[in-house]
């Protein structure tokens, strides 16, 4: 684990979202736009020169996702939206999308483009 992560995070960085079942829209087969609703931030983590693949097998030691998305940072930015860097003592890489600098939750045009525009890069099959 790298410990000299940087507190500024690149616009060509990605993020990656766990998303539960629940959050997940069988009919379109895709992400839904809530899960990326949440009045304390979008929990994501920071891709931070790790591999894709190593970014996958983190999240996955966390918490039995459905499927895991990843949205490149320039993209949420151009949502009109914000990306803050938040370690937790034990995730180095936790960050949140907030709404902007000034408000946490993402409103609800916001949450859904940025749900189409994050791409799918592991889907439980069972």
């Amino acid at each position: 684990m790298n410990n000299q992560i940087p507190q500024i995070i690149n616009d060509n960085e990605y993020l990656y979202r766990g998303i539960i079942e629940k959050f997940w829209d069988f009919k379109n087969n895709r992400v839904s736009s809530a899960a990326f609703k949440d009045s304390k931030g979008v929990s994501v983590d920071r891709s931070a020169d790790r591999a894709e693949s190593d970014c996958i097998i983190y999240l996955k030691k966390k918490k039995h996702f459905f499927a895991i998305t990843k949205i490149q940072v320039i993209e949420v930015k151009k949502n009109d939206a914000v990306v803050k860097y938040c370690p937790l003592s034990d995730n180095p890489y936790h960050s949140e999308i907030h709404n902007s600098e000034d408000k946490v939750s993402l409103t609800k045009g916001k949450a859904s483009r940025i749900s189409r525009t994050s791409k799918v890069v592991h889907k439980n099959t069972t």
